[in-house]
């Protein structure tokens, strides 16, 4: 048979950039490097095609598999390798086999014949032709074997095909589409596009459709539709996203609708349907009595078929505003698709109105030859349409004034009653959508206000809650409609405002409020909740004291939260939801209700125990709202200079307390403390509007903080991952038990071990171990317990056999050296963050106890008998016998013995850890050979990181010690590298706070303690802290030009052991590095009461805080050789008082830049 081929189309250029391109384009990339000219000559020797039955085995009629396609409708775009599939009605063909995009599909009916192109010189390429109605594709296969199989399954089903009477029908299983025409697809030229109920295919020109052929195409019910930006469509699958560009906006509407229909139609969801067809009259078009319609008009609350809601959607005014036009006079949503809109005030809206009650005014005048049907053409329709809605011509207008004010004045009388057929009546026919009453509300205020449901619901879909002055705010439009679209509603348990007994009440959110009502069926909301006056959300937990009151909260209602309100007295809502799943969906979608606009997408995929909004700062910072969370043990605020969440882990946080009320928010709702929260290089303040929020995110935070548990992650945690517990004991043990011999082997008292474990668990951070306090072998063996006591081993039992058979293989030779490594880098790497950065820790600390093993006889072999079975427990005793143990015992050694290796250690983390073993070992020397040392010039001091709760490390120092020297060994201590720290000298439980230069010598600084009384010196400590905690804010405010003279209250103890009364000031001038006051200004230049020289002073900020009532801002100081407070007069030093923090710190500031002219910071 000859066949003719010939081109239906000319290509036009096009990119194959995009997953929905067709290779067929003329603009394929360049051939590979192949012989084109041997794969197109023409001089072939032809292969029989052997039928089908004739094949053994016999096979069906479907093939897929790989093969090479020469690209281009000429065929001189170059071979490309095709992933093609053959289903026994067409042939497709993909980039890959992965691809769900396909780059065509060729049905069936027009493919005419196959034709083999096979030479006896070929040896990889094996070709043959498909031709078609239209064009040849050309493939090859890569054996002669495949070619045959592809031509026979092919040629068989082109024999078998027989066309039906009359022939196929134009597009195929495509003939008439719902829609169809030419669509730009981006960074594309035009497509044909035709959409059929639950289908849509795109062709390379409509004489392709015609012929049933497309690129591709899409199960609609894979797919979702929206519009972004004016006049594009993003039509989105699982596995693609295709960006469209129809030709006008109106056609971006129509478009859009039949995608959404199409999509409808492929899910077949008819839950919304269904209920608004619970109104008989919605179950026929409202304009031409359609049956069966599924689309509505939701402003105008009608029901209408598809015929009429194209035209609805089309309706656009000539002056360019049609999207203002489009939401004030038809606002068409598919009844089975936008599901986000249709809450269930909408719902109940559209039933209550319906196309009976709508068609009684929109149609009341209109004359009987003046109705449409179904059969009516298109501009009939349109014109019937227009003259209905937009020129109002045949609305009742019996009984409405045509004066405007009354009009307005109706509109408001009805929202009151909730009378919602008259109030869609007045707003049709003129009434002013944002008239106010002498309160200042409009309607839909009004109406929310007095709980009518659907009468707002109107209004709201007209625009009513929108003010006049913001009629033109897009931004306050799109807020309003942002926040509508949260929906949901359900029964929920609730209490009364006395929190006692739980009731069983409906509750719905719409419109950005919370409403509860009596039963599903009740008219009237018992209550509402706004969003602007919701504070916060939380999960209740049974450790909450606040609710103890209220009755088997935690037996029958686990599953309860609160909202906190601004609301009249502060009120809080406790409600209890039947599931987790439940409780979650509740605080999700009311965190949506007032959360930032910005944040709404991010929180619904957010898990959240406590969200609210609250107020933030750091040290140096101004404060300001933002977002806050909790989910579980992660804080997480919204920075609004970086545009991100940040995280807290709160495992890692040290401390979190009320702090002074000076630096509490001015801007709250409520007069009230901040919370100051302490983590490892950086503290936090933070402060709710309402006091009793704060509280609740104190509780929250403080039971995350400390609460431990029997997995790693549970634990409290340093800043290097390392569970505290586990950092604290290697530390001490580091520090006074690393020669101890017996270490680790030799036990403790049990009830002390337990006690000091039980310590750990309930809050690692605040336990302090101390020498003379703690023995040694108490705290070895409390981490030999914790860690024997986890769920799941440091190694994890999952793994356990794995390091078992690599153990096996090693110890008998089987594994080569470098596969052993790697096996021990792959199964370390799998470890989880925290079981990896223990371990990391563990083996560092167990190769330093190796290095004294002269001492504490703890060899390498010793310490892997102790620990391995420790950090690879089985999962069952029985399984332990000497061979497990002596595995163990070979993973524990080579891990340590390769722990450079296995740990990937950088060369300035291997400095680091020489370093400290190095200053270790020098230490050690001079606790074994105190011969050289004078007792008086060196001792031990204990440093903590951040607070006197947090870590603390005790360095030995001397009377030639420096501050810097201290603070350089304790940042790689407390690996706090990342930052500047300095030395803090802090009394009185942090009321008096000395910055100490790095000058300075701690050894002197304890020691003065020594000689103070029991109240000052038990309160004393040293603490490194980040330096902008307040050196920086210092160094900021010293100026060498501002003269330091003003008056000055002066609380101090006298000889008589009176203080110098509050009320006196004196005037204080700084001068000539003296410090001197007078009775008053006039008196200065003139004798002093008193004066001291700088040099002589120790200068503290802060005061006692005994004398603390009423003053806010405070610097002490004490005279060098003064020793504070007695016990008739219990005052520490000489205080000047400070109305103002700035003030106090000018003064501060520059008092220590007198003592160190050098600069305060190095």
């Amino acid at each position: 048979m000859s066949v003719r081929i010939k081109n239906c189309r000319n290509n036009s250029d096009t990119s194959n950039e995009q997953d929905y391109s067709s290779e067929d384009s003329s603009d394929e990339r360049s051939i590979d490097s192949m012989d084109n000219g041997s794969l197109n000559n023409p001089a072939m020797s032809p292969v029989e095609i052997v039928p089908i039955g004739q094949v053994t085995p016999q096979r069906k009629n479907e093939k897929s598999g790989y093969l090479f396609k020469q690209g281009g409708v000429k065929a001189n775009k170059g071979w490309r390798k095709r992933w093609v599939v053959f289903t026994g009605n067409s042939l497709r063909y993909y980039d890959s086999r992965k691809s769900q995009v396909s780059k065509r599909i060729v049905p069936l009916s027009c493919m005419e014949k196959v034709e083999t192109l096979v030479k006896d010189s070929d040896k990889d390429k094996f070709k043959f032709n498909l031709h078609t109605t239209n064009r040849v594709f050309q493939f090859a296969a890569d054996s002669l074997q495949e070619c045959t199989l592809w031509c026979s399954t092919l040629m068989e089903c082109i024999l078998k095909y027989k066309a039906p009477p009359g022939g196929e029908p134009e597009g195929l299983d495509m003939n008439e589409p719902d829609k169809q025409g030419y669509i730009k697809f981006e960074r594309r030229n035009n497509y044909f596009v035709a959409v059929k109920q639950g289908k849509m295919c795109y062709y390379h020109s409509e004489q392709d459709f015609k012929q049933g052929s497309p690129i591709n195409e899409i199960d609609m019910k894979l797919a979702n539709v929206k519009e972004i930006g004016k006049g594009k469509l993003q039509l989105s699958t699982h596995y693609s996203h295709f960006l469209l560009i129809p030709e006008s906006y109106s056609e971006c509407v129509l478009w859009k609708m039949a995608f959404e229909e199409s999509i409808a139609d492929a899910l077949g969801d008819n839950t919304i349907l269904d209920q608004v067809m619970g109104n008989p009259s919605n179950r026929v078009c409202a304009d031409c009595s359609a049956e069966d319609p599924h689309w509505a008009s939701i402003n105008i609350g009608i029901v209408l078929c598809k015929k009429c809601a194209d035209l609805h959607s089309g309706m656009i005014l000539p002056a360019g505003i049609h999207r203002n036009f489009e939401h004030s006079i038809s606002r068409v949503k598919s009844l089975r698709m936008d599901t986000k809109i249709w809450t269930p005030s909408l719902i109940e809206m559209m039933k209550a109105i319906g196309n009976g009650n709508a068609n009684d005014f929109w149609q009341h005048e209109l004359p009987p030859d003046k109705r449409i049907n179904t059969d009516t053409s298109a501009a009939q329709r349109m014109a019937l349409i227009e003259n209905k809605y937009k020129a109002k011509l045949y609305c009742d207008r019996s009984g409405i004034s045509d004066n405007q004010k009354v009009l307005n004045e109706k509109l408001l009388e009805f929202s009151v009653r909730g009378d919602l057929l008259q109030t869609m009546k007045v707003t049709f026919l003129g009434a002013n959508m944002y008239y106010t009453n002498s309160e200042g509300e409009n309607a839909y205020r009004i109406a929310k206000r007095m709980g009518q449901r659907l009468t707002m619901e109107f209004l709201f879909q007209n625009g009513g809650e929108r003010s006049s002055s913001s009629f033109n705010d897009s931004d306050e439009g799109q807020v309003s409609r942002l926040r509508a679209e949260v929906c949901l509603d359900g029964y929920l348990q609730k209490t009364g405002s006395n929190k006692k007994d739980f009731r069983k009440r409906w509750c719905v959110i719409e419109h950005g409020c919370l409403r509860y009502f009596l039963s599903q069926t009740s008219s009237g909301a018992k209550d509402s909740v706004d969003n602007d006056i919701m504070m916060c959300v939380q999960a209740v937990s049974t450790y909450d004291k606040s609710l103890s009151n209220v009755r088997n909260l935690n037996k029958r209602y686990p599953e309860a939260f609160e909202l906190s309100t601004c609301k009249k007295d502060n009120r809080e809502y406790l409600f209890a939801a039947s599931t987790p799943q439940e409780r979650k969906s509740w605080m999700v979608a009311l965190a949506k209700l007032f959360c930032p606009v910005s944040l709404m997408a991010d929180i619904g995929q957010c898990e959240f125990n406590l969200a609210g909004n609250f107020y933030i700062k750091d040290v140096l910072s101004s404060w300001e709202k933002t977002w806050l969370m909790i989910n579980n043990r992660i804080l997480e605020y919204f920075d609004k200079n970086k545009q991100e969440f940040c995280k807290v882990d709160l495992r890692k946080a040290l401390n979190i307390k009320y702090s002074e009320s000076t630096l509490a928010c001015t801007t709250c709702l409520e007069v009230g403390k901040c919370l100051a929260l302490d983590v490892y290089g950086k503290s936090l303040y933070i402060q709710a509007d309402l006091a009793r929020d704060t509280e609740r995110l104190l509780n929250v935070c403080s039971k995350a903080m400390k609460t431990g548990g029997d997995t790693l992650e549970d634990q409290n945690l340093s800043p290097s991952n390392v569970p505290v517990i586990v950092e604290k004991c290697v530390c001490f043990i580091e520090d006074y038990g690393i020669q101890e011999e017996g270490i680790y082997r030799l036990s403790g008292v049990k009830s002390k071990v337990q006690a000091l474990l039980d310590r750990f668990m309930a809050d690692a951070h605040s336990v302090v171990l101390q020498q003379g306090v703690n023995q040694v072998h108490e705290v070895a063996a409390c981490l030999k317990l914790f860690l024997r006591s986890l769920k799941d081993p440091l190694l994890m039992s999952t793994k356990h056999q794995l390091w078992i058979d690599n153990a096996d293989d090693i110890l008998y030779g089987r594994m080569d050296p470098q596969v052993k490594l790697e096996w021990y880098q792959f199964l370390i790497r799998e470890l989880p963050p925290v079981n990896y950065s223990t371990l990391k820790r563990l083996i560092h600390h167990f190769n330093r106890l190796a290095r004294y093993s002269a001492q504490n006889k703890m060899t390498e072999k010793n310490i892997a008998i102790a620990f391995g079975p420790t950090l690879m427990q089985t999962e069952s005793e029985s399984e332990v016998n000497s061979i497990h143990v002596q595995l163990q015992m070979v993973v524990i050694g080579d891990i340590m013995k390769h722990h450079q290796k296995l740990f990937k250690l950088g060369e300035d983390e291997k400095l680091m850890q020489e370093k400290v073993d190095e200053g270790k070992k020098i230490l050690d020397g001079i606790i074994t050979t105190k011969e050289n040392v004078d007792v008086n010039d060196s001792l031990k001091i204990s440093v903590f990181f951040l607070s006197r709760s947090g870590n603390c490390y005790n360095p030995e120092v001397n009377i030639h010690t420096t501050v810097k020297q201290v603070i350089d060994q304790l940042k790689y201590r407390f690996n706090a590298t990342h930052e500047e720290y300095s030395l803090h000298e802090v009394l009185c439980d942090g009321a008096l706070e000395r910055p100490l230069h790095d000058t300075d010598h701690p050894h002197a600084v304890v020691k003065a303690w020594w000689d103070w009384p029991d109240c000052y010196r038990k309160q004393a400590c040293l603490c490194l802290k980040p330096t902008p905690d307040l050196m920086l804010k210092l160094s900021n405010m010293y100026d060498p030009s501002r003269a330091l003279f003003s008056e000055i209250r002066l609380i101090e103890k006298k000889q008589t052991g009176l203080l110098i009364s509050k009320s006196n000031k004196y005037a204080f001038q700084f001068q000539q590095s003296r410090l001197s006051y007078f009775k008053d200004a006039k008196s200065a230049g003139g004798s002093p009461i008193g004066s001291w020289n700088i040099e002589d002073l120790v200068i503290y900020y802060g005061m006692d805080p005994i004398i603390r009532k009423g003053d806010k801002y405070g610097v002490t100081f004490l005279k060098v050789g003064e020793t504070p407070g007695s016990k008739e007069t219990p005052i520490f030093g000489h205080t000047l008082c400070f109305s103002s923090e700035n003030d106090s710190l000018s003064w501060m500031a520059g008092l220590l830049a007198a003592q160190h002219p050098e600069g305060l910071l190095p």
